[in-house]
């Protein structure tokens, strides 16, 4: 027959138990994104919560992006972006770039000249000129402009072009 003692720790096993599975379900579950975006027109670190939209406006600035961000939304020209997470990515400036430390859920470049880095993108729509997208792992992939290079280490899921002299580099 168990004791007091016995029953007390299991009681304390269950409910720690019971804890420790909620929270790796918080994080492995997948925050979707905030209607209304925080709009940032100067440069400086910038944190969004969980699921956050952020919206950077302006030119020639430096931002630092940390947190688990929606979409972020990169507007204006000559911008410098470090992005650790987010659910899909928005540039529609000329001459940016965009840094994203981990993986991309979607990523959509509108303009001329923007650089973008990634780990991992699920799906990167181009529409413009002289852009370029480096990642390891690329998904779908679709281009329509002149002049795009794209570099990843596997060949995409899905590669369309509709543009003259873009360029697939396998490394």
């Amino acid at each position: 027959m168990p004791t007091r003692l016995h029953a007390a720790l299991r009681a304390v096993t269950i409910v720690v138990s019971g804890a420790a599975l909620v929270a790796l379900a918080a994080c492995s579950s997948t925050t979707a994104p905030s209607d209304d975006a925080t709009k940032y027109s100067t440069g400086g670190a910038h944190h969004c919560s969980a699921g956050e939209s952020i919206e950077i406006d302006g030119a020639s600035h430096t931002h630092a992006i940390t947190g688990d961000c929606g979409t972020v939304v990169v507007k204006g020209n000559g911008n410098t972006v470090r992005i650790d997470r987010a659910v899909s990515l928005d540039v529609e400036g000329e001459s940016d770039s965009v840094t994203l430390a981990s993986r991309i859920g979607s990523v959509v470049l509108k303009g001329n000249g923007i650089a973008l880095g990634a780990q991992s993108i699920g799906s990167v729509k181009v529409t413009g000129q002289n852009n370029s997208v480096t990642a390891p792992a690329l998904g779908a992939v679709m281009i329509q402009g002149d002049h795009n290079v794209v570099t990843t280490h596997t060949k995409p899921s899905d590669y369309r072009v509709s543009g003259q002299d873009d360029d697939l580099t396998l490394q």
